[in-house]
């Protein structure tokens, strides 16, 4: 089963760093991720708004390596979800696409909201 979560580890001068777990497929991975406060918040915002007119992209990058997270709305309240963990400067990383529903996202919304911090 499609699954993916975020982990806070350590806020550092702005930057929040994270664990993100994805399982697509029969394949999972998992990285460290890190984006400044500023970012976390527009993406919950971008997200939000995605999720409240089922339309739209966007895209979450890594400051630190190619690793990313792609949102798109397709159509009926369908979403796929693409993106990479691990970075591919690695011997071993994962890239991953798989579809869900707005149901799915909002989760992703309460799950990254839980990561700010004040």
């Amino acid at each position: 089963m499609e699954s993916m979560t975020f982990e806070y580890k350590y806020s550092v001068e702005g930057y929040i760093t994270f664990t993100i777990k994805v399982n697509s497929g029969e394949f999972s991975g998992a990285s460290s991720f890190c984006i400044s406060g500023n970012s976390l918040k527009n993406t919950i915002l971008s997200l939000r708004g995605m999720y409240n007119s089922l339309e739209g992209e966007y895209q979450m990058n890594d400051y630190d390596s190619d690793d990313f997270v792609l949102f798109e709305f397709l159509n009926l309240g369908h979403i796929r979800i693409t993106g990479q963990v691990g970075g591919s400067h690695n011997q071993q990383y994962l890239r991953y696409q798989f579809n869900a529903d707005q149901t799915f996202l909002d989760k992703i919304i309460i799950n990254l909201k839980d990561m700010m911090v004040e």
